[in-house]
């Protein structure tokens, strides 16, 4: 895991956040609501929310989609950059971000620990055979 500060933006520039303390390890999604937000897949990172400080900006947007109000995606609204992703109400639990790993400035440490949904992985996707794979009944 990578720990201190990092920081990361969104394409355009419009969007920009640090991280501080400790980063998870990446995970990649390839169910289709996570194929289709991205255009391909999900390889996220992530942090308490705490730990995260976005801005100043007024260009980062969240989104929920209708049939799963308790997910939200966020994203710039001037390059429409993948950002953050996060469960909305966690209950009891320290609210944590999923980071877009690509949007990360620097991800030097951080590796892809599992392969989420790999059974809806895209066909022109090839899943690492050495990286834990778990389809879809088990997430």
């Amino acid at each position: 895991m990578a720990s201190e500060s990092t920081h990361g933006s969104c394409l355009c520039g419009g969007v920009r956040y640090t991280v501080t303390g400790a980063l998870r390890n990446v995970l990649q999604c390839h169910c289709i609501r996570c194929q289709k937000t991205t255009g391909n897949f999900m390889a996220a990172s992530g942090a308490l929310e705490r730990n995260i400080t976005v801005g100043p900006s007024d260009m980062l947007r969240w989104f929920s989609p209708v049939d799963d109000p308790n997910v939200a995606y966020a994203f710039c609204s001037g390059c429409g950059s993948s950002l953050f992703w996060r469960v909305v109400d966690q209950g009891d639990a320290d609210p944590h971000w999923s980071i877009c790993a690509g949007t990360l400035d620097d991800a030097t440490g951080l590796v892809t620990e599992a392969i989420w949904f790999s059974d809806h992985a895209a066909a022109h996707t090839p899943l690492d055979p050495h990286i834990e794979q778990i389809v879809s009944t088990e997430v």
